[in-house]
């Protein structure tokens, strides 16, 4: 045959099924096209399990096995029934196809098409880990971690339980999946239920231009396939050890210098250097046959198990706290199982069931401790137990999931799933002292004491919130999924639906309410329009005769009540179609369409907040212009929608209450509580978070856009000599709508009057959600304080200069350039430079100015005078980052990988009091976009330093034990702990102040530590 001829056939190949974006997220495919298909045929056959595929030849010649399950398959040609060659390593990946090619040696039929370095079957932008390389890569065993070796991805804040920020999105707003299941979070869509390290076969990030299957998500979808049974029974075992004499002592954290606070101006604040940390990681696994070809098993389980002590309280905390909490010890556990069947009924139908448990839990005991000795008591004060509770361990689940795969014709293959999960959580308090309100002090308990006073502290987590009983989350789910080829067409569409379940969801103050002891200045306490909690809360006179000598001086206190325990309820469903049309050899286009919808129901089971029809268009293309496969020019354009995740109706749609109380005291009892205590002003609540019950017609705008996303990619790939490939990709982002909530009454106050709306009976707005920037309709029940209440409604329609709000603006503007050498000739190396921008006024469904956990109820845009010099550049902004990871087999016993991450740090906020005068128009305190009375527009205020990472492993193989792995890993080589987030709150009590607390340190990078690991694997 002749060279051109080659070229071309090689080219249709290449492009032989057009782009997979809908490509199953659990099967991978080959593909390929040949020249003759009188009899011809490809017989496949997976190494492991046996399973059989026969591919015939359409009219057009092209051949494609969809819906494969991931693994190594045996690939023969046949001529006639007649093996004429073989291809014995044909590897197929989640998401991804595989070009088939039997080199030169061909008799009747030509089959052309290699396992190219370049795919040139799909455009999705992702990046892929298999068993092979998480074993042989430097990775902590949680799926962040393996998030985080793409590129365009960065932490979530520290003070948020889990979650990423992908391709600029919020931690938030990213889709899991395992096996197919939704395993993200349904409470706040924040991280999600994980599995058995040691049991994950495939992990696929994806960034961005992934097709119509995929849905809810703005961000990106992590995508993990878990391991199945084989024809040859294994087991294997596992244990590591981080011991705290290999582990570097974290740095102390240091007060910022203010210029204003002398007493604490870089002065120590939490002492580390005292911390102890051990962790213990053990399991083992087991995988076979109990029907040879038909029936397999595959179980896993891990713990791990952690050991710390560490200092709890800070320097200046009071002497009531330092005796109760100073000192904390952390017995924390977690508990990952899975067990797994696949029965291949016959080569074209299968069915597999997964069984998974994740269990986080830790036990803290509290000690006294002393700064000025170091000493920690002898004496256990109290104890507290955590089960999948926020902030204090991650969130798991129990999860069930079958699926149903199956070929009903050549042309048409079949999957379907149903699933399950449930997560309980706990807070189990021992020791007393819970059921006392709460104490604190601002701005410290030295300061806010009157002279001559102690004020004791019985409550030893006063202040925090805690769940209440029997809380827990479920999610049901199905989904059917349907492909048929015709012609030069490759059909797909589905189906899913998702029921979340939250109940008793929310928290509450623990004590039932907390009482905070303040000291302002003496001009504050003789100003009779003194206004310590802003908006439209009372004005006090601390310096009235009749208050005594406390307040004369300054000294005042406040009860704070917060509750918001509720059920709540969300149901999702999603349908979509996608057409794979190649209408030349070197040409594959995808058109696709998905429609999503769902709702959120309140405890009553009420529907408040509906979304209907969110259509988004999906498009791709591929070109392969040199026509052998060795480049790709692609791009996609889409849009991508997020729902809300149940939270919202914690304090959105039922009753909360969120007050606070000023008094004056003369004393204190021995609880701490104050005696002589006079009430000086009405409870106020920024929110009219009353406890009121809230009705679920005007606690959203109706006829509301969804929150959605446009996004562009373009992308060039090229393969370099004959092992490497090299990448360019830009990708654009734009949130067009957005949905959180608004709590100013005045726009609806000004709509009444001027309608001339009698509000005699109405108990004023509070809050809802809405389209920010946006046109909105409101239902308003302006006889809700009377009994006519519930009966009439006024459509009230506000503009977005009602609200004097700006459009939602967030984008994401990426270039990523990257040089890959795949898995060959014994080692693996990929790097990353990626140069972004994530700017705008919005981070989308959360804040991570002040980790608000409300999500998709923050405060961005509550009121205008919080989006005044909103916009600039978000949390989610690196401008430079460098991802690089990899390994090199030495040799049969020795092995190297290491995995480096550099990226330029995060920009800083200063949130102030408003404007010029430094006041509180809307009662949020230091919470506004200016810095001592000048405007400080977002992300001005500077930035953190560059976070520069390596982490190694060496790995060897004895010759004398088959089976076994010793290994030490080495994370953060360089002890680099440099800062990751600060406090960015300007202002204290009032503008007369500026917080000790502010640019203070909140958490660093971890310091060095080694981990060795001994892993034994024994085939039978």
């Amino acid at each position: 045959m002749g060279r051109l001829s080659l070229i071309a056939i090689a080219a249709s190949m290449a492009l032989g099924t057009g782009v997979v974006h809908a490509q199953s997220n659990t099967t991978g495919q080959v593909y390929g096209v040949l020249t003759q298909t009188q009899g011809a045929s490809v017989l496949l056959e997976n190494v492991a399990t046996g399973a059989k595929r026969t591919i015939t030849p359409g009219a057009d010649g092209r051949i494609v096995a969809a819906n494969l399950a991931p693994g190594v398959y045996k690939a023969s040609l046949l001529q006639d029934g007649k093996v004429i060659n073989v291809l014995s390593n044909v590897e197929v990946r989640i998401g991804q196809g595989t070009a088939l090619d039997f080199g030169n040696r061909l008799e009747t039929v030509t089959v052309t098409g290699t396992r190219k370095v370049i795919d040139t079957s799909t455009a999705d932008i992702g990046t892929s880990f298999n068993a092979q390389q998480l074993a042989a890569l430097p990775v902590a065993r949680n799926l962040n971690a393996i998030i985080l070796m793409a590129p365009g991805t960065t932490e979530a804040d520290s003070r948020y339980s889990g979650g990423i920020s992908i391709g600029g999105g919020a931690p938030s707003e990213n889709a899991y999946y395992i096996n197919g299941f939704p395993a993200t979070n349904p409470l706040t869509q924040l991280g999600s239920a994980e599995l058995p390290f040691g049991a994950i076969a495939d992990a696929q990030v994806l960034i961005g231009g992934f097709g119509s299957e995929y849905g809810r998500s703005v961000g990106g979808v992590m995508n993990v396939i878990t391991k199945s049974g084989t024809n040859q029974w294994e087991a294997g075992a596992q244990y590591s050890i981080t011991p705290n004499s290999f582990r570097n002592k974290p740095v102390d954290l240091y007060f910022g210098n203010t210029g204003k606070n002398p007493a604490t101006d870089g002065t120590l604040r939490l002492r580390r250097a005292e911390n102890n940390r051990t962790e213990y990681n053990y399991g083992g696994y087991v995988g076979g046959p109990l029907i040879k070809d038909k029936l397999f098993l595959f179980a896993a389980v891990e713990k791990r198990e952690l050991r710390a002590e560490s200092v709890n309280q800070t320097r200046n905390a009071s002497a009531g706290n330092l005796n109760l909490t100073g000192f904390a010890e952390d017995k924390a556990t977690t508990l990952r199982a899975l067990a797994k069947l696949d029965f291949n009924i016959t080569d074209q139908h299968r069915v597999d069931v997964t069984l998974i448990r994740d269990k986080p839990e830790i036990t803290r005991d509290y000690y006294s401790y002393s700064y000025a000795t170091g000493e920690v008591g002898a004496n256990k004060n109290f104890s507290a137990n955590y089960t999948n509770v926020d902030n204090q361990t991650a969130q798991g689940a129990d999860m069930g999931i079958l699926r149903y795969s199956g070929e009903l014709t050549d042309n048409l293959t079949v999957t379907s799933l149903y699933g399950k999960s449930k997560t309980k959580h706990l807070n189990i308090f021992t020791g007393g002292g819970t059921e006392v309100k709460g104490v604190q002090f601002s701005p410290s308990a030295a300061g806010a004491t009157p002279p001559g006073l102690t004020i004791p502290i019985k409550n030893p987590i006063g202040g925090q919130n805690v769940l209440s009983p029997n809380s827990k989350d479920s999610v049901e789910s199905f989904r059917f999924d349907l492909e048929y080829r015709l012609g030069k067409h490759t059909i797909k569409a589905g189906i899913d639906n998702n029921k979340l379940t939250s109940n008793n969801a929310g928290v509450q103050l623990v004590g039932g309410s907390t009482i905070q002891y303040f000291k302002t200045t003496a001009a504050n306490a003789a100003d009779p329009n003194y206004q310590p909690l802003g908006g439209t809360s009372d004005k006090v006179w601390l310096a009235n005769p009749a208050y005594g000598p406390y307040a004369a001086q300054g000294y005042f206190g406040r009860e704070q009540i917060f509750t918001t325990t509720t059920d709540a309820y969300s149901n999702q469903s999603a349908q979509y179609i996608e057409d794979k049309y190649q209408p030349t050899k070197n040409l594959a286009l995808s058109f696709g369409l998905r429609r999503e919808s769902y709702e959120n129901l309140n405890g009553d089971k009420q529907v408040f907040l509906e979304m209907k029809n969110q259509y988004n268009p999906r498009f791709s293309a591929v070109w392969d212009p040199v026509g052998d496969a060795s480049t790709k020019v692609y791009g996609s354009a889409g849009r991508y929608s997020i729902q809300i995740p149940t939270h919202i109706a914690v304090r959105g749609a039922s009753r909360s209450t969120f007050t606070r109380e000023l008094f004056i005291y003369t004393g204190v009892d021995a609880n701490g509580m104050p005696t002589g205590r006079v009430n000086i002003a009405k409870p106020y609540s920024a929110n009219n978070e009353y406890g009121q019950s809230k009705d679920n017609k005007v606690v959203a705008a109706i006829d509301m856009k969804p929150s959605y996303q446009d996004e562009l990619t373009l992308g060039i790939e090229k393969a370099l000599f004959q092992d490497y490939k090299g990448s360019v990709k830009f990708t654009y982002r734009k949130l067009k709508s957005t949905i959180d909530d608004t709590c100013d009454a005045v726009p609806f106050e000004k709509w009444a009057k001027d309608n001339k709306v009698d509000t005699s009976e109405w108990d004023g707005f509070g809050c809802a959600s809405f389209n920010p920037g946006e046109t909105n309709k409101f239902l308003v029940d302006f006889k809700n304080a009377g009994p006519n209440a519930r009966k009439q409604y006024t459509e009230v329609t506000l503009t977005a200069a009602d609200f004097n709000l700006p459009k939602t603006n967030r984008t994401y503007t990426a270039l990523d350039f990257s040089l890959e050498h795949p898995l060959r000739n014994g080692w693996y190396g990929k790097v990353t430079y990626t140069w972004s921008k994530n700017k705008g006024n919005t981070e989308g469904q959360t804040l991570s100015d002040v980790a608000q956990t409300d999500v998709a109820a923050t405060q961005v845009w509550d009121h205008w005078e919080l989006m005044e010099y909103a916009n600039g550049y978000l949390p989610g902004d690196r401008r430079h980052m460098i991802r690089a990871n990899g390994f090199v087999e030495v040799n049969p016993q020795w092995s190297v990988g290491g995995n480096l991450s550099v990226m330029s740090g995060r920009p800083i906020n200063c949130l102030g009091l408003y404007g010029a005068a430094q006041n509180d128009p809307v009662g949020y305190g230091s919470s506004y976009h200016y810095c001592n009375g000048v405007p400080s527009p977002r992300g001005t205020a500077g930035r953190l330093p560059w976070t520069q990472r390596l982490d190694l492993r060496l790995t060897h193989k004895p010759e004398l034990l088959k089976g076994l792995e010793l290994s030490v890993d080495v994370f953060n080589v360089t002890n680099q702990q440099v800062t990751q987030n600060v406090i960015e709150t300007y202002n204290g009590a009032d503008k007369s102040a500026i917080s000790p607390d502010y640019m203070r340190t909140i958490s660093t990078s971890a310091p060095r530590r080694v981990q060795f690991t001994a892993v034994y694997n024994k085939k039978f």
